[in-house]
């Protein structure tokens, strides 16, 4: 898989190029989300290009990456408090 988005550390001029565009049409959609909601609709339109079996019930989908965001953010301020 190609990561989406620059990889020359160039945020700034890549985030120049696209700020008119809708964020779900952009090459790095969805990363810049905190939005589970995103995420879940990203990764449910990847697992049927893939051809696995369409996720049924994309809500279920969306608590598994609200519990997965929230996890991320508990630990990077656990970490921050430590130091």
């Amino acid at each position: 898989m190609i990561y989406p988005g620059p990889m020359n550390g160039d945020r700034m001029a890549y985030e120049l190029e696209h700020a008119n565009m809708p964020p779900k049409e952009r090459s790095d959609w969805p990363l810049p989300s905190f939005d589970a909601r995103d995420w879940a609709e990203a990764f449910c339109k990847v697992v049927k290009e893939k051809g696995f079996d369409p996720v049924k019930d994309e809500d279920w989908v969306v608590v598994w990456f609200a519990n997965a965001l929230m996890r991320g953010l508990d630990e990077g301020a656990a970490r921050a408090q430590s130091k």
